[in-house]
């Protein structure tokens, strides 16, 4: 089974295959595609013209994507690893209500749980945002490429994972909402072979 599926304690292989699916597996090629189709559409504001139009802004997008992704995942996985910090989501307790959730899941992106199961800051995910957020210094065009921006890009890297935990406190209710519109399934089970569940 895929080691998030598991509710025993990670051991260091077990935290960087998940890393290892997360950082380079199917979705992590994909994503960064579709994000930089996005960013082509509706670019920053005085982006120079190689940035915004052709095959070459495509390409210099979706480098800066994979470059942002992997740069974060790199540095949530170091932490995690040397931190002791256990990397899956626990959801809120059966019967908590909505509000209760959501708070749940934004509580979790600051407080993480140590792999003993107590609690500790979630160095992790502020590991994560922040080289999210500054790796693009190396890169992005004059006038995007400065410490200004890159805090900016922090901010916004770490609403992500604010975002991505409460769409995982609410995952188990989207199959069965699904089946009841009659969307089909049409994402394999390689594509995402870990999915969270109480440790």
């Amino acid at each position: 089974m895929p080691p998030i599926l598991t509710k025993t304690r990670l051991t260091f292989h077990d935290k960087f295959r998940i890393y290892e699916h997360q950082a380079f597996g199917p979705p992590a090629l994909v994503f960064p595609a579709l994000g930089a189709g996005l960013r082509m559409a509706d670019p920053p504001k005085n982006y120079p013209h190689d940035w915004v139009d052709g095959g070459g802004a495509f390409g210099r997008l979706y480098g800066s994507a994979l470059a942002t992704q992997t740069s974060k995942r790199t540095a949530g996985f170091l932490a995690e690893s040397l931190l002791h910090e256990d990397p899956r989501y626990l959801p809120a307790p059966e019967g908590a209500n909505a509000g209760s959730r959501i708070l749940h899941a934004v509580a979790f992106s600051f407080v993480d749980r140590t792999d003993s199961g107590g609690h500790t800051l979630a160095f992790s995910n502020f590991a994560s945002a922040t080289a999210g957020g500054f790796v693009g210094m190396a890169y992005l065009p004059p006038g995007f490429n400065d410490a200004s921006h890159a805090g900016q890009r922090v901010g916004t890297e770490f609403l992500d994972i604010v975002i991505a935990n409460v769409a995982r406190e609410f995952a188990p209710q989207w199959t069965p909402l699904a089946r009841k519109l009659h969307i089909p399934k049409i994402v394999p089970a390689w594509w995402v072979p870990e999915r969270p569940q109480h440790p």
